[in-house]
């Protein structure tokens, strides 16, 4: 009896600190248990402490103002709002010791009708070594992810949303994601049968791919489109085994048209005009033999540009263009051979010699 009055006793304090602390207070606190996790040793104590980190998550999202808040001291969490502002998605991986992930997320919706945060916890249930599910899930049943653009859309005469998603998979292969999240009174589903491929349709789009490659999964809002990479396998023998699919630098896209994400085949991408900004580059300098920085364009070049004479032959191929000269030959540029060196790589020196300083002759006094 005495231990329960204890308990409830603490708990009251704890809630009274809740309340007179704000949000700032509040998320450095959080954050100083995110660094903990982060820091923690092994699986059990991964586990462990974020259960911890969630319960305290959970109570900074139902503070008032957590809505709009922008956390900024929580590095290692993903935050994503809607463009029309009634959807944030807050959301976090789990790393373990043999490289799979788990995955946890909290959904926040504005409820305009009834003037409210509404709050769900989407709940990884599925292993990192299982096939991702193809119809519609509930919060209960979500497979993980964390998602990095969310895109509003018309379906049925309701608003639901476009997420592109990623998931780290394995030792072997990662995984991007398309899905659709949707809400039913205060249920959460995610799923929706807006992706035309072909004459069928598919409620979410997965693709698989090797790990020792990267795949580019992006939102076009120039010409509203989802544009990707194109898998295929690293040699032919490999079909169908995914942790071995790269990009082959072709480029697929979902267009949305007519209420739907309709397929669209070898589109061509290019940089979008806000893609052409300057960067910082490195490249080496022929007189020191050492790295320095360069200013890079990020535009994209034509590749049959008449004026780029210096440039490799490159012919830009569409399936128009096929058609118009089907008998078009591209005289590749001859390389010159060297010999492979055997060497350790590791213990080679930048330049292997190639741009290193000539001796100058010393003048005669």
């Amino acid at each position: 009896m005495r231990n329960a009055i204890l308990i409830s006793l603490v708990s009251l304090i704890v809630k009274i600190g809740y309340s007179q602390l704000n949000l700032a207070d509040r998320e450095i606190a959080l954050n100083l248990t995110l660094e903990t996790l982060r820091n923690a040793k092994n699986n059990d104590e991964i586990d462990s402490l974020n259960s911890i980190f969630k319960i305290e998550m959970l109570n900074f999202l139902k503070l008032d103002g957590a809505f709009t808040y922008p956390i900024t001291k929580l590095k290692t969490i993903a935050l994503l709002d809607s463009p029309d502002k009634l959807v944030r998605i807050v959301n976090w991986n789990l790393e373990y010791a043999d490289m799979s992930y788990a995955y946890c997320a909290f959904v926040m919706r504005y409820d305009e009708i009834k003037e409210e945060i509404k709050i769900t916890e989407l709940i990884d249930k599925l292993d990192p070594y299982t096939a991702k599910p193809e119809g519609v899930i509930d919060a209960k049943n979500w497979y993980g992810a964390l998602y990095y653009k969310i895109l509003p859309i018309e379906y049925n005469g309701k608003t639901e949303y476009t997420l592109l998603g990623w998931d780290g998979g394995t030792s072997e292969s990662n995984f991007k994601i398309i899905d659709v999240l949707s809400f039913s009174g205060n249920s959460v589903k995610l799923g929706s049968p807006v992706f035309k491929l072909g004459k069928s349709f598919v409620k979410r789009v997965v693709f698989e791919y090797s790990d020792k490659s990267s795949m580019s999964l992006k939102y076009d809002d120039k010409l509203k489109r989802i544009v990707y990479d194109h898998l295929s396998p690293e040699v032919p023998s490999l079909k169908g085994v995914y942790s071995f699919y790269v990009p082959d630098f072709s480029y697929d896209a979902f267009v949305w048209e007519e209420d739907k994400w309709t397929l669209k085949e070898d589109v061509i991408a290019i940089n979008s005009e806000t893609d052409k900004q300057r960067n910082k580059v490195y490249v080496l300098d022929e007189k020191t033999g050492k790295l320095k920085e360069k200013n890079s364009e990020g535009a994209w070049i034509n590749p049959v540009d008449p004026n780029k004479k210096n440039d490799v032959g490159h012919v830009a191929r569409t399936p128009e263009s096929e058609i118009e000269n089907p008998e078009e030959k591209i005289d590749e540029p001859t390389q010159k051979k060297y010999k492979r060196d055997r060497r350790n790589p590791n213990r080679l020196s930048v330049t292997t010699g190639k741009y290193k300083r000539k001796k100058r002759n010393k003048r005669k006094p």
